[in-house]
């Protein structure tokens, strides 16, 4: 969740907003596009199978076209399959890129 972190805080330049968003992302200030696309990511990450045409349609109302919904899940699904390997194998995934920034930074 570090990398993660780090690369949101990058990203909105805003360590605050970055911190809420990780801690709780419903409370935070963000746009409410921004909101139902997470909260269908962790609908995705966590229950696949229970995504409904209606949870679809409710991101499409929000103006959202089905290659950015395809997206989504795309990249839920990427994190979702380097997270599996990493757990299989025992990665700590944040200690295994901290070691590789500290490396590549020091080359």
């Amino acid at each position: 969740m570090v990398a993660h972190a780090d690369e949101l805080r990058d990203q909105l330049t805003d360590e605050h907003l970055a911190k809420h968003i990780v801690s709780d992302f419903r409370t935070a200030d963000i746009d409410e596009v921004t909101k139902a696309i997470l909260e269908f990511a962790v609908k995705v990450t966590e229950a696949a199978h229970t995504v409904t045409s209606a949870d679809l349609q409710h991101l499409r109302n929000y103006g959202l076209t089905d290659e950015v919904l395809f997206a989504i899940v795309e990249v839920v699904g990427f994190f979702s399959y380097v997270n599996r390997i990493a757990d299989a194998f025992g990665i700590e995934l944040d200690d295994f890129l901290e070691q590789r920034w500290t490396c590549e930074s020091e080359q």
